[in-house]
């Protein structure tokens, strides 16, 4: 099993960031949704990991709780339309393809009604940033009680937690929202436990469901909630959100290239040296078996321990991964290619188990390592 790591201070959160920037449509459509009282009763929110979706949802969790979205006349019960001006009901409504139409309708004229903003100084908010804030709960992957380590998944147990939220009255009969960050962590239990709530959810109850890769999400919960795509930053914006959330590290085009228009992973390669790291994995691939075998002992011993060796950890993955994704582009012959494509695949899951089952990291990057080396020196590999 792997030592424990000493980490540094973690940047600030989604919880507790409150410039959202590259995604005013789709905060328009929310609030276009909302205001025309056609909120579905749950929006899953999809897109790259890293590009501002867990900061969308606590946005509008904090718009609705602090009351600064201002609704005239919110639905008594979420998907359903809501009186119209003139007094009859609202054409269409619900929480699928009519409401989501009104809603973009909505935000295409003149952007719809202001969104809405609340600074770190409302009271809304200090609770949602304390984890506070009685209308709001977040789903996460929770710490095992008996090993004292943070599970892998998401569990039933913390779905079920979060139902019995559900069921309370809501202080003042105000709303009640439920963020699952991220919905591709949850386990097949933990999905049906959620579905159920879906399927049933309770009056003035809203889920934001995160979903980084669409194929993780069960086709009963996607088909109950109204989706919301997010796309990749562009390089201005993406230096915007860098300038404003770490004016600290420098970025690079090579970085903002690697980044892929996300600006959760440019935060990690920068903090990781990701430059560096991968001159080191160039010199490993390019080395004699012997000194390569050596220098990748030593890089990882470097991210198996020490401050910021999780996020070093997660780059020299990305980083071997790219490397074999390359190699499988420009190999030469076909049994490389298959070989290469296989070990990208391979890589990509020793890392991500590696982290969340706890498994011995430096045994993961010298096996990485090595097996990368041997394909890049094999007949038939080209580029490497």
């Amino acid at each position: 099993m792997a030592e424990p790591n000493v980490e540094e201070a973690p940047r600030p959160g989604p919880e507790n960031t409150y410039l959202l920037i590259g995604h005013d449509a789709a905060e328009a459509v929310l609030s276009a949704a909302w205001r025309g009282g056609r909120l579905a009763h749950g929006w899953l929110f999809t897109g790259g990991e890293g590009i501002g979706k867990a900061t969308l949802a606590y946005r509008f969790a904090r718009a609705i709780l602090s009351g600064a979205i201002d609704a005239p006349a919110p639905p008594e019960l979420p998907g359903l339309a809501a009186p119209a001006a003139g007094g009859g009901p609202a054409a269409g409504g619900g929480g699928g393809a009519g409401g989501a139409a009104a809603a973009r309708r909505g935000g295409a004229r003149g952007g719809g009604a202001p969104r809405p903003k609340v600074g770190a100084d409302d009271a809304a908010a200090r609770r949602i940033a304390a984890g506070a804030q009685p209308g709001l709960k977040v789903i996460r992957r929770s710490v095992n009680p008996d090993t004292g380590k943070m599970r892998g998944e998401i569990v039933v147990g913390d779905v079920r937690d979060a139902m019995k939220f559900l069921n309370r009255t809501a202080t003042g009969g105000g709303w009640r929202i439920v963020i699952v960050d991220p919905v591709d962590e949850m386990n097949r239990n933990a999905a049906n436990a959620l579905l159920k709530s879906l399927e049933e959810p309770p009056g003035k109850c809203l889920f934001l469901l995160i979903n980084h890769v669409s194929g993780a999400v069960l086709p009963t919960i996607r088909s109950r909630c109204q989706v919301l795509a997010l796309p990749a930053l562009g390089p201005e914006d993406l230096r915007r959100v860098l300038s404003a959330a770490a004016p600290d590290l420098a970025a690079d085009e090579a970085v903002l290239e690697l980044a892929g228009g996300s600006p959760g992973r440019a935060i990690r390669l920068l903090e990781a040296d990701a430059g560096a790291l991968e001159s080191r994995i160039g010199a490993i691939l390019a080395a004699p078996e012997e000194a390569g075998g050596l220098q990748a002992l030593d890089l990882a011993e470097q991210v198996a321990r020490g401050a910021g060796a999780t996020a070093a950890f997660r780059v020299v993955g990305e980083l071997l991964a790219r490397r074999t994704a390359i190699l499988a582009r420009d190999a030469g012959q076909p049994a490389t290619r298959d070989a290469a494509a296989a070990l990208w695949f391979e890589i990509a899951e020793r890392f991500r188990e590696a982290e969340l089952l706890n498994l011995d990291r430096r045994h993961t990057v010298l096996k990485a390592c090595r097996d990368t080396s041997s394909l890049f020196h094999s007949p038939g590999a080209q580029g490497g």
